[in-house]
């Protein structure tokens, strides 16, 4: 509830990444605050070879599916086992579509620059799929694994809005890595989007670092032991101005 406190109403629509399968997402909507909302689900499993997918929650009475496809990146010519790119087509009550597209890219094990290839190969798809909606209300949202001046970005230049950028520049993230921020999740916006990014800073998410003088988000995980926080992601929020 302390979002529907923040900004006087729950999110229209929600992007998750890290879903482990569908009977996580019934759950959550069943058993916790949710279930007073009119929220249903969009999922499908990916390729990912952990079993971890994408997803998204949008209230029924808001909007309405039109459309739903995935994309899967492909590289040296083999599909990437990463997740695949969940792209939903929403129609607003006036008749107006908005194309939301849910992002978890590959992360940077084993080294960034050995990884920077796969990167580079989710964000070629993304692009692809933008080229193929022909709409400029798009909102591509997740996990990017990579900060703004990341070279993947550089494929998206002159596309995409990426909403995070002034963020990154005064030094905010949603990560806390060796004692400093890292802004890898974020909103990417088409030209039709009049839009604001903020990170969600809730006090319960926030526990002090050990190792380093400040703060970073509660994870739910330290390694295999479960320490019982949320995330260590700190959730982001577009606020769309119609």
């Amino acid at each position: 509830m302390w979002m529907g406190d923040r900004y006087d109403r729950m999110p229209d629509v929600i992007g998750l990444a890290e879903v482990e399968n569908k009977e996580v997402l019934v759950k959550l909507l069943k058993y916790t605050i949710l279930r007073k909302y009119d929220y249903k689900i969009i999922h499908y499993d990916s390729g990912d070879r952990r079993g971890i997918d994408v997803a998204l929650l949008y209230r029924e009475s808001v909007m309405s599916p039109v459309c739903i496809t995935l994309k899967t990146p492909h590289y040296g010519g083999k599909k990437l086992s990463t997740r695949d790119i969940l792209h939903s087509r929403m129609r607003l009550p006036d008749g107006r579509n908005i194309d939301f597209i849910v992002n978890h890219h590959p992360s940077k094990f084993g080294g960034e620059s050995v990884s920077e290839g796969r990167r580079k190969a989710a964000m070629t798809a993304l692009k692809e799929l933008c080229d193929s909606i022909g709409n400029v209300n798009i909102v591509a949202m997740g996990d990017f694994n990579d900060s703004p001046e990341g070279a993947a970005f550089q494929l998206i230049d002159n596309f995409l809005v990426n909403e995070g950028m002034d963020l990154h520049r005064k030094g905010e993230g949603t990560i806390r890595y060796e004692g400093r921020w890292e802004l890898i999740d974020m909103f990417l916006t088409g030209p039709g989007v009049d839009a604001e990014m903020e990170i969600c800073r809730m006090p319960f998410h926030i526990v002090r670092e050990r190792k380093h003088p400040g703060e970073k988000p509660f994870r739910t995980y330290s390694g295999p032991k479960y320490i019982g926080g949320i995330s260590d992601h700190f959730p982001i929020v577009l606020k769309i101005f119609y």
